[in-house]
């Protein structure tokens, strides 16, 4: 998930008496004015303090305003390549974009029921078994996690799933070393913030587990479990993150919860 996507996605969430969705609202109709502007520039617009700035932006998942600014700039400037749905090189294939994205999406869907690995899946989900503190750090908002999370919760554990980068370093610093964190982590292009949470997580000791979409991912030298599937690096991606989160969840639900009914 990008600076915009999060963007919109606190906009559509936030109730209107909350002093932030104001911010959003006033960030959202002028995003072309966003870039190469100083926080003093934002706390104009928006008719606010540069406190109130700095707290926005930390709630948006980042540590500070420069964070913030400088993603959501690259996403303004990138957007067409960030927000793609298939892959740039494949779509002149097909008479058009939308028969493009239908028929990879049905060509990804076809590659993931050949080369799932149900072996490591039942693995996952038995990992996760052993352990009673289970945390989620999405890269987005899923009901597939949140199905996961529920099936983890009825099963008499603690499972939480935290979104915001800041909420995430802040929880590792007080989970307890047997606890075990499961993050996505999309490959489409490298977060500071996802090396510097698993590196947190690898330097408290705590079992991580990773999902990403490529098999030669900078990030799976931390985990103590991964899962790695090579995508197209688009959105048609989310489809195999969700896949993979629902056959954990399936799995899990079948060895651990449905036994015990």
């Amino acid at each position: 998930m990008h600076a915009l996507n999060r963007l919109i996605l606190f906009y559509n969430t936030s109730s209107s008496r909350d002093a932030y969705d104001s911010v959003a609202d006033v960030l959202l109709a002028n995003l072309n004015q966003l870039p190469n502007r100083t926080i003093y520039d934002w706390a104009e617009l928006c008719n606010v303090s540069t406190s109130t700035i700095s707290r926005f932006c930390q709630k948006m998942g980042y540590r500070n305003f420069n964070e913030f600014k400088l993603e959501l700039e690259n996403v303004l400037q990138n957007y067409h390549i960030l927000n793609e749905y298939s892959p740039t090189n494949q779509i002149d294939q097909y008479a058009s974009q939308e028969l493009a994205y239908l028929t990879i999406l049905k060509n990804n869907l076809d590659d993931v029921c050949r080369h799932i690995d149900f072996k490591e899946i039942e693995h996952f989900a038995d990992v996760l078994a052993r352990h009673q503190i289970i945390r989620i750090y999405p890269h987005g908002v899923s009901l597939n996690e949140a199905n996961l999370q529920a099936n983890l919760i009825m099963s008499g554990r603690h499972a939480k799933s935290l979104l915001a980068g800041p909420d995430q370093m802040q929880d590792i610093e007080t989970l307890p070393k047997d606890a075990l964190v499961l993050i996505t982590c999309p490959n489409v292009h490298e977060r500071t913030m996802f090396h510097d949470l698993l590196k947190a997580l690898k330097d408290r000791g705590i079992t991580t587990m990773v999902l990403t979409n490529s098999k030669h991912s900078a990030y799976l030298k931390y985990a103590d479990y991964s899962y790695a599937f090579d995508g197209c690096m688009t959105q048609l991606d989310d489809y195999q993150f969700n896949i993979i989160f629902s056959l954990i969840s399936i799995t899990f639900r079948r060895k651990y919860l449905e036994t015990n009914r």
